[in-house]
């Protein structure tokens, strides 16, 4: 029983860091409609952009968290405005600016492997060892993860509710001709929501480097685990996909109790099965009723 509650700890942590992930891609995916499936290519571009400050340049980590916010919200901007952009306003379908999306991914990802190789890397520090509570072990890293995710959630919540900015996002997500009847840019706003978005991935990214190590193949296991939090949560609802990241990550953890570590994203995408069998609509949707 200890074991199965020192897993199930380990997955809140993770859980935490897929929320992140997976709000931030609800962000983008609720105010422009756009199935932002580079959104893995961002949580790649901030976790080797904090890698190669940290570990190559030795720079503090406060510097390589600066830098990766910067590249993150550089790429996301980059893609609204050089790629999607031209796309919708030619009228392009939903599959051709997804495809744009995933061609958009895989560039990026071999761009990687080509600078950093394709191997597993790792960043040790003092943030990476286990401390004890009790019985239970959780390294600094799962405890920043845990409070982090829930602060930054909280000052996205509150951003989104009392912000002149937040208030044109969540117009937008309402529907997009009324934020140009009412003379918003709609372009500006589809900015902001991919700098937000990409914005919420960086700390995921960055705690990954230390929890877990880091691989050109991080993105399209965190990206997919992502959406999958996205769905199981509730599609539309912020709450929901945070809510999914964590019930997925201690499903994963929990899972491998019986089961062989590598069968973690099989178990994430069995839960994701299941709701969409019996829960289509969602945990918020059935914690409503």
């Amino acid at each position: 029983m200890q074991l199965l509650l020192q897993l199930a700890i380990n997955g809140v942590a993770i859980g935490c860091l897929y929320a992140l992930v997976a709000v931030g891609f609800a962000v983008i995916f609720g105010v422009t409609r756009i199935f932002h499936f580079a959104h893995g290519a961002t949580y790649l571009l901030a976790a080797y952009a904090y890698y190669a400050t940290v570990s190559i340049f030795h720079f503090s980590a406060l510097v390589g968290l600066g830098i990766a916010a910067l590249v993150a919200m550089a790429f996301g901007s980059a893609c609204e405005r050089l790629v999607y952009r031209p796309m919708l306003r030619s009228e392009s379908s939903f599959l051709t600016v997804f495809v744009a999306s995933f061609g958009l991914f895989i560039v990026v990802e071999n761009l990687i492997v080509l600078i950093f190789g394709s191997g597993f890397s790792t960043l040790e520090s003092a943030l990476s060892k286990g401390l004890l509570f009790g019985p239970f072990e959780l390294s600094p890293v799962g405890i920043i993860a845990i409070g982090g995710s829930a602060v930054l959630l909280l000052g996205l919540e509150l951003f989104l509710a009392h912000t002149d900015a937040g208030t044109a996002l969540r117009a937008m997500a309402d529907s997009a001709e009324l934020v140009q009847i009412i003379g918003l840019d709609r372009h500006r706003c589809a900015q902001l929501a991919f700098a937000a978005g990409s914005l919420l991935a960086v700390p995921a990214a960055v705690l990954s480097v230390h929890l877990s190590g880091l691989s050109p193949q991080s993105g399209a296991s965190m990206i997919l685990i992502a959406m999958a939090s996205t769905i199981v949560g509730g599609i539309g609802s912020l709450y929901g996909a945070a809510l999914g990241g964590v019930v997925l990550g201690v499903a994963e953890n929990v899972g491998i109790w019986r089961l062989p570590a590598s069968w973690g994203d099989g178990i994430a995408f069995g839960v994701l099965l299941l709701f969409l069998l019996l829960r289509p609509a969602g945990i918020v949707s059935a914690l409503r009723r």
